[in-house]
């Protein structure tokens, strides 16, 4: 019975190998999607930056037309002044003249401010890209760390499962059903003790179920969750 007990904590061993690979395994993918996501949105804040360059030099040349367009019609006006036959018509012109004056001067200030903030993105814009293309850079290490992990995990769950079959299969059909019974329900089947409670609930055990234990000639159960447990010698 000693060798059944032995393969059994064997074989806790090697199907927590397989959980814990699968349970990595399982977030490997999140954490790849969230540096994507992460990488986009820093592509998406140069892209901005850029457009917005190119936003602010396309105002700055419709800027440029409208005060040209100004122009023409206060020239236009001038000319008309020749002509005005009394004198509320020559003030009306006038006024005209002054209010696209007004425009233009508006125009001009709202120009300036453009040229100010595409000055500053120029300036700016450099050190944004070089921040943001190093940010990227680093997630894109990670990620092919990840993936190199994920191969990695992948080979260490087979190994651990391939352990676990070849080793399963020396166990009495009887025990067999018994480890596969409580796995389903309990998730781990094998506890060993420690500090005479069960490591699977921590329940603590009474002196004569922990004697028993020791002698280590039958298989013995918690009588709170159900796991098989097993005493090891603290020297073994």
């Amino acid at each position: 019975m000693e060798n059944v007990l032995d393969l059994l904590v064997k074989i806790q061993s090697f199907d927590d190998d397989v959980e814990t690979a699968a349970d990595r395994l399982s977030q490997i993918p999140q954490e790849i999607a969230q540096l994507e996501r992460q990488i986009n949105v820093r592509e998406e804040e140069l892209k901005n930056s850029e457009a917005r360059i190119q936003e602010l030099k396309k105002n700055y040349k419709l800027k440029e037309l409208e005060i040209a367009d100004n122009e023409t019609k206060i020239e236009k006006l001038n000319t008309q002044t020749f002509a005005v036959k009394t004198n509320e018509e020559y003030r009306a012109i006038l006024n005209e003249v002054e209010y696209l004056k007004k425009c233009n001067r508006e125009i001009e200030d709202a120009m300036i401010s453009i040229m100010e903030e595409e000055e500053k993105l120029k300036t700016s814009i450099n050190q944004i890209r070089t921040e943001i293309q190093d940010f990227i850079a680093r997630n894109r290490a990670k990620i092919a760390e990840l993936e190199q992990e994920s191969e990695s995990m992948k080979e260490k769950k087979a190994e651990a499962r391939i352990n676990f079959d070849n080793n399963f299969a020396k166990l009495p059909n009887d025990v067999k059903e018994l480890y596969l019974r409580i796995a389903k329900s309990r998730g781990k089947a094998v506890c060993l003790i420690s500090d005479n409670t069960c490591q699977g609930c921590y329940a603590n055990l009474t002196h004569q179920f922990l004697n028993e234990l020791k002698k280590r000639n039958r298989i013995l159960v918690c009588d709170n969750c159900g796991r098989i447990l097993i005493y090891e010698d603290s020297e073994k």
